[in-house]
């Protein structure tokens, strides 16, 4: 399915952002970027051309794509593939990011290992934070070495964020954890407390909340807001149903609290979001 707003997303070119540039270096096939931006101000939706990483070095922000939102708290790492339109709202305060844009032949000449890496990838290991601090670092140390010291770490990161599409061995969630993921899709209307939850998987609130994040990265509070925001978000792109029904099929109590929650993750109201998705009145598609 093709949106008009996706294609109508301005393009920045190789190592550009909207933020203002306080240093950049363009070295080895890669642009690194420090960029800094005024608190509160919103990032109209925009692409990139090339792929890269962007590390929040002070401050946070909210970005949002696909119907979809990620807070990028400081000492976060996410990826920027090519060419998907996402907006971004800073928080009210100062922020900083530190961005690594690869070069289309740099990209190319890995495509059979980076064709897995997407935007929606969350990078939550301690070495993505500590392989971009390193990077950073060299960026600004600036001598004879530090040419030879990025292009390795750069290889490294893109190695880590590379291992982290891999399925791990182990890795499938005990049968209980995954009943009481299923139980969280299926809720509707007023959510099951963590305490009833646990007492039909069998295992304490604490081993749940534990094993929860273990596995799937999130609370189940967090899962159950995530699903229910995509469930709602995918029915506003691809039906012209009420409003009220979406609401309620999504697993919201009414359209009063599906409204609340858009506003605070995306920031729009559910009509202006599916507004925005079409560029015009709402029309399905099929």
């Amino acid at each position: 399915m093709h949106w008009d707003f996706v294609s109508s997303a301005p393009v920045l070119g190789f190592g550009r952002y909207l933020g203002t540039p306080l240093q950049r270096l363009e070295v080895a096939g890669l642009v690194l970027t420090e960029s800094t931006y005024a608190p509160g101000i919103v990032l109209a939706r925009h692409r990139h051309r090339h792929a890269g990483f962007r590390l929040t070095l002070e401050g946070s922000f909210t970005d949002v794509m696909e119907g979809r939102a990620r807070e990028c708290p400081p000492r976060s790492v996410a990826f920027q593939a090519p060419e998907v339109a996402h907006e971004q709202r800073i928080a009210g305060q100062r922020t900083r990011t530190f961005n690594i844009d690869f070069s289309e032949s740099f990209w190319r000449s890995r495509a059979p290992l980076v064709s897995q890496l997407n935007s929606r990838m969350e990078l939550t290991s301690a070495r993505m934070s500590t392989l971009s601090a390193g990077l950073y670092q060299e960026f600004h140390r600036g001598d004879d070495v530090a040419t030879l010291a990025i292009e390795g770490l750069a290889l490294e990161l893109l190695a880590e964020a590379v291992r982290a599409t891999k399925p791990q061995k182990a890795s499938a969630p005990p049968a209980w954890l995954a009943r009481v993921r299923d139980q969280l899709d299926a809720s509707r209307g007023p959510p099951p407390t963590l305490a009833q939850l646990a007492r039909e998987a069998g295992v304490s609130p604490t081993q749940l909340g534990r094993g929860f994040r273990q596995f799937f990265q999130c609370t189940p509070a967090d899962h159950l807001r995530r699903t229910r925001l995509e469930r709602a978000s995918r029915a506003l792109r691809e039906t012209g149903h009420a409003l009220s029904d979406i609401a309620l099929e999504a697993g919201y109590c009414d359209q009063s609290h599906m409204t609340r929650e858009f506003n605070r993750r995306l920031h729009l109201t559910p009509a202006e979001y599916r507004r925005r998705l079409t560029g015009c009145a709402f029309r399905p598609t099929g």
